[in-house]
């Protein structure tokens, strides 16, 4: 990481719009980042990013054969030294462009491009309070999987351009506290009713008490003491993204079962044939 006055902080914009509250809670952020610092800004939905097509041919060679913005995009990335990622609440969760673009980041794995160890912070935008649905989750575990090191994150509400920080002066204090955190020391998890491995407040109930962390997908216990809600989680050997070697073992994995693939295709081109000619394709 370059000196504390000279950093680079690349903000990673999934709305399309202009000015809008993503673009300004970013901008906002980076006005409270102590450590001299130049904002870029990238709008994601204004480059070129093509759904990934499951070849894996970036596993043999480190290169996608499909000709679009993604690797422009990845250097950007890669080149800061921190990132704010920033996407609006669609439906429930965060719109679709940020999802096509983790799915192409398999590229990035055994890649020089390496996001591991960057801090980051994710910011959310929902017009009504409540209603975030699951996307805080889904950027939260898009930091993980890409090994970065989450500092803040949280849901901002706003429905309008700029409502978010207009006339909201908690919500403005709150933002400024992300500037602060960003190339800080590494936060502590602190509330017992979050994940101690990741600080994720999301969990799957399984039965029991027992429960999943729904971002770092490991698993643990939900109990109650005298303060309330205690989570407990610990790290499962077999998770494919929280450790780097974890990581480079799921690449592994991942290359192992292409040259399987190649093995075998003749006998699964021979399976698959009998599903052929069933259905009407619309």
């Amino acid at each position: 990481m370059k000196n504390d006055e000279n950093k680079t902080i690349l903000a990673l914009i999934a709305s399309p719009r202009k000015l809008g509250n993503c673009e300004i809670l970013a901008k906002e952020i980076c006005r409270h980042v102590p450590q001299g610092h130049t904002l870029k800004l990238l709008r994601l939905p204004e480059k070129n990013i093509l759904p990934c097509k499951a070849c894996y041919a970036c596993l043999e060679n480190g290169k996608c054969p499909q000709k679009d913005d993604f690797l422009a995009v990845a250097r950007e990335m890669a080149a800061a030294d921190g990132l704010i990622i920033a996407s609006p609440t669609y439906f429930m969760g965060p719109n679709g462009v940020l999802k096509v673009f983790l799915d192409r980041c398999l590229q990035m794995f055994g890649h020089s491009l390496s996001l591991r160890d960057k801090p980051a912070i994710n910011i959310v935008t929902a017009g009504l309070e409540g209603e975030a649905g699951y996307t805080e989750a889904a950027l939260n575990s898009f930091t993980l999987i890409l090994g970065m090191k989450l500092q803040a994150s949280g849901v901002f509400y706003g429905a309008l351009p700029g409502e978010s920080l207009w006339q909201k002066p908690e919500q403005q204090e709150r933002i400024k506290d992300f500037g602060e955190l960003l190339f800080a020391a590494p936060p502590q998890v602190s509330d017992p009713w979050r994940c101690p491995l990741c600080g994720s407040d999301t969990v799957q109930l399984l039965g029991g008490n027992r429960v999943q962390c729904q971002v770092c997908r490991n698993f643990g216990t939900l109990s109650v003491d005298d303060h309330g809600l205690v989570l407990a989680t610990s790290l499962k050997p077999e998770n494919i993204f929280f450790t780097a070697e974890q990581t480079e073992h799921h690449l592994q994995w991942l290359q192992e079962m292409k040259k399987r693939f190649l093995q075998v295709r003749r006998q699964l081109a021979e399976f698959q044939q009998q599903y052929a000619d069933e259905g009407e394709w619309v």
